[in-house]
Order: C-alpha cells, then sequence, then structure tokens
C-alpha cells in the first residue's frame, strides 16, 4: 500500500455529502470508521483495480484520523520509515466528524 494521495477525491466517502458518502448503505461509514480506529487500512476506491502494491491509502480516511490525532498502525509504520508524511495532507474542511 502507498500514501502518495494528499487530498481526498470529489466522491471520497469521507466528504460530507459526497456522491459515495451519501450512496453507502445504512451503518457502512460508520464500520470503516470502526475498523479504521482499530488499525485497519482503507484503500482509495480509485485504486482498487491497481496491483496491491500500487494501491493507495485513503487520503480522506489519513486526514479523517489525523483530525482525531489517531493514525492507524499502518501510516505510524510507513511515517517511520519514510513513507508517509503527515505534513503533505491538504486540509479539507469537509471531511467527516461525526463518527
Amino acid at each position: 500500500m502507498r500514501f502518495d494521495l494528499k487530498k481526498p477525491c470529489k466522491d471520497c466517502p469521507f466528504i460530507k455529502g459526497s456522491s459515495t458518502n451519501v450512496t453507502l448503505s445504512e451503518g457502512r461509514i460508520e464500520g470503516i470508521v470502526k475498523d479504521l480506529r482499530n488499525d485497519m487500512s482503507f484503500t482509495c476506491h480509485k485504486t482498487l483495480d491497481k496491483p496491491k502494491l500500487e494501491q493507495q491509502h485513503c487520503a480522506g480516511a489519513m486526514i479523517f484520523l489525523e483530525k482525531e490525532d489517531r493514525p492507524n498502525q499502518i501510516m505510524r509504520i510507513a511515517e517511520r520509515i519514510g513513507l508517509y508524511d503527515r505534513s503533505r495532507l491538504e486540509t479539507c474542511p469537509n471531511i467527516i466528524d461525526d463518527y
């Protein structure tokens, strides 16, 4: 998994009101958030068709976790080995925050 994305895509499920956010099945975003808080990663839906090593961690999920000051385990590891730099994430005021 890669950590090159710096901003969420326009239909990221972590963006309030995005097309993906509003069409997720009931309880799905809560389940994703729960998994993230339990140190699971979340692959950007736009990279799922790529080989595993080219898939990207969702920027919206990373911004959400950093906003809570709770980066998941893979983010912490990637940061320690120089693959992830939280300071390069773009600020996004529309990130979900009430979960």
